[in-house]
């Protein structure tokens, strides 16, 4: 059995422990000695009383504590033995067997109550171990999951890559033919304002579907990033840069909290990591409306440093969640649900790290993780 008590507890109840098993074989004995005129039974009867202390011993102070009371006990009570001196054969063997037996008890109670205590150890080292396998096969069950859900992502992707890259090419030629065809024919009707307007809108959808196809080819055929080694918060402050109009437009505050974190260097392609810093920042812009604050902060993780952005806007349905890296899965109205498949695309090739989750005050968080070196 553990002992759980303070030191300074335990102490106390060792010592108040001896010095009660003292007092009781010094009660007995002064007893047998002050009225030693008794009769023999009487002294066999009392001696008895011997079997409480040395039993209480061996269970409070295992094999040790019963010896040692039975030896104590047997050097006390051995001048009144040979003081008997009318004592019969058969009675001085009874009380010879009688302090063996408080002996052989004494340690026979310690031997056993040790023998419960360390069966009593090893099954609390047991439970111990148990619950700390299950919490263990619990976080690798929890871990296979996150990495069963990344491999169909991935394997989503790439199918989807393969078999639509080519498609994208192949849209890009008559596109580019449509659009000078366009300008050549606001050229030719310049003075007629209705098919000016009809090739002005053609061309804005003509310039849409071509931001389209080349971001479907950046995400189907992501380049191989050319790595670096550059320091996270330069380009945090480079990704800032460049949505500071768009902040401004839509009157929103980014509050931006310094840390160490920004000055670990990660070694990574900066152009794709500045992209997917403007991509998560539009996206929270898009999220926010117009007004609010918006929320840039160091984050690190064992092995990991990165950034984490937060919005105030309305979040994202628990139904939508599973989906929001698949590729064209959008609820935005003009969206092209491109943006977080490429965001997740490059941090594969970089070995990082991208989750999404709710804000329990309202709004999203999104934590970008990459290797640290």
């Amino acid at each position: 059995m553990q002992n759980h008590e303070p030191p300074a507890q335990n102490r106390a109840r060792t010592l108040f422990d001896l010095i009660a098993i003292g007092v009781v074989v010094l009660i007995l004995t002064v007893i047998h000695y002050t009225n030693y005129h008794y009769e023999m039974n009487y002294h066999i009867l009392l001696q008895f009383a011997y079997y409480l202390p040395v039993i209480y011993a061996a269970m409070r102070f295992g094999p040790a504590g019963g010896i040692i009371s039975g030896l104590v006990i047997t050097i006390l009570i051995l001048p009144l033995m040979l003081s008997f001196q009318a004592m019969s054969p058969s009675a001085m063997y009874t009380q010879w067997v009688e302090i063996g037996l408080i002996n052989v008890i004494g340690w026979l109670t310690g031997f056993l109550t040790e023998q419960e205590r360390k069966a009593s150890r090893k099954h609390q080292l047991a439970l111990l171990v148990q619950t700390q396998l299950v919490e263990k096969l619990k976080q690798e069950g929890q871990e296979r999951k996150r990495l069963e859900g990344e491999i169909r992502q991935t394997e989503r992707l790439t199918a989807l890559g393969h078999m639509s890259a080519g498609l994208a090419h192949e849209i890009r030629n008559p596109l580019g033919i449509m659009k000078v065809s366009i300008q050549l024919l606001a050229q030719e009707k310049s003075d007629d304002g209705v098919v000016s307007e009809y090739c002005r809108v053609l061309l804005e959808e003509c310039e849409r579907l071509n931001r389209l196809v080349s971001e479907f080819l950046s995400f189907a055929r992501p380049k191989e990033p050319v790595r670096r080694g550059i320091a996270l918060g330069k380009l945090l402050d480079e990704g800032v840069a460049l949505i500071q109009p768009a902040l401004g437009q839509h009157h929103i505050e980014l509050l931006q909290a310094r840390s160490q974190v920004e000055e670990h260097v990660v070694e990574v392609d900066p152009d794709q990591i500045k992209q997917v810093i403007l991509n998560i920042l539009l996206n929270a812009i898009d999220a926010q409306g117009d007004g609010g604050v918006i929320q840039l902060e160091g984050v690190r993780q064992v092995g990991f440093v990165g950034f984490a952005v937060s919005d105030e806007g309305s979040g994202i349905s628990p139904d939508d969640m599973p989906y929001i890296y698949d590729p064209f899965f959008t609820t935005k109205e003009k969206g092209t649900g491109l943006g977080l498949s490429v965001v997740h695309s490059i941090l594969d090739q970089h070995g990082g790290k991208i989750s999404t989750t709710n804000r329990t005050n309202g709004g999203v968080r999104v934590e970008i993780l990459l290797p640290s070196i």
